[in-house]
């Protein structure tokens, strides 16, 4: 495990969210004129904002942190190669709410060690999310401690947040999963937004988060602030998560035996 220490892992997080909370109310008031969009191919589109905030940010965080990696979701790669730390950012989760003038949209930002998360931030001015964390540093809204994962309670309570990945054939799954909960569970949610999901399991406002395609930016900056309020990182078939994979359940302890069956091929 990393060479950091707990002491700098706390001011790296807290250093890189106050980047972070600068550049989303920057991006916030300035949102209207970033709306401007263009189309990634498929159903997939970026604004002008993801633009705005990767420059901002990675530049910054560079200048910070000039001896880890940054690997951006439109593209941007800075510090050394061979680096074992590296920065995940989404500059802006949930484009097509911003570009629709919805307010589900966040920032996402994770520090891992090769393949595992340390700790993440997630900021969505606009949606009032504003957390932070990582396991053996705590988790925290804004200056709020956040309570520990509770286990699961009945399936009919249950409410599971989940999302359509880009690819448009891997769609199926996760109407193979809707069909086989629908009987079983109170509700479906969907954000259109990994971080701003992830975040509401984490705030204990769903129980569970779950997507069958993902990158490593939509995940890194919310699976540690999951992972230290207790709550279980898994992949589709119940093997462990890290960051090499596409696949990934953030659940309340004790889910997932009533979300396995509906999760298998």
């Amino acid at each position: 495990m990393p060479r950091m220490s707990p002491v700098d892992l706390r001011s790296a997080l807290a250093d890189a969210r106050t980047l972070v909370r600068k550049t989303a109310q920057e991006a916030a008031r300035l949102a209207d004129s970033l709306r401007s969009e263009r189309s990634k191919g498929g159903v997939d589109l970026v604004t002008e904002a993801d633009g705005y905030i990767e420059a901002a940010l990675t530049a910054a965080l560079h200048e910070r942190f000039p001896e880890h990696r940054i690997q951006a979701e439109e593209g941007t790669r800075l510090g050394p190669v061979d680096s074992p730390w590296c920065w995940h950012l989404d500059p802006l989760d949930g484009t097509g709410n911003f570009s629709r003038g919805l307010p589900y949209w966040a920032i996402s930002l994770g520090l891992a060690h090769g393949d595992t998360p340390i700790c993440g931030i997630i900021v969505g001015p606009q949606c009032g999310l504003d957390l932070a964390g990582g396991p053996g540093l705590g988790a925290w809204d804004g200056d709020r401690a956040l309570a520990a994962a509770s286990p699961a309670g009945e399936e009919r309570t249950w409410m599971i947040a989940t999302d359509w990945p880009w690819d448009l054939v891997e769609r199926q799954r996760t109407c193979t999963f809707l069909t086989r909960m629908a009987p079983r569970i109170r509700q479906y949610k969907t954000y259109g937004s990994a971080a701003v999901d992830l975040a509401h399991v984490a705030l204990g406002k769903v129980d569970a988060y779950l997507i069958s395609r993902i990158f490593p930016w939509d995940q890194a900056g919310g699976a540690p602030i999951c992972a230290a309020l207790g709550y279980e990182l898994r992949r589709w078939d119940g093997s462990p998560w890290d960051l090499r994979h596409a696949d990934i359940v953030a659940c309340r302890p004790g889910m997932w035996p009533g979300l396995a069956a509906a999760l298998a091929p």
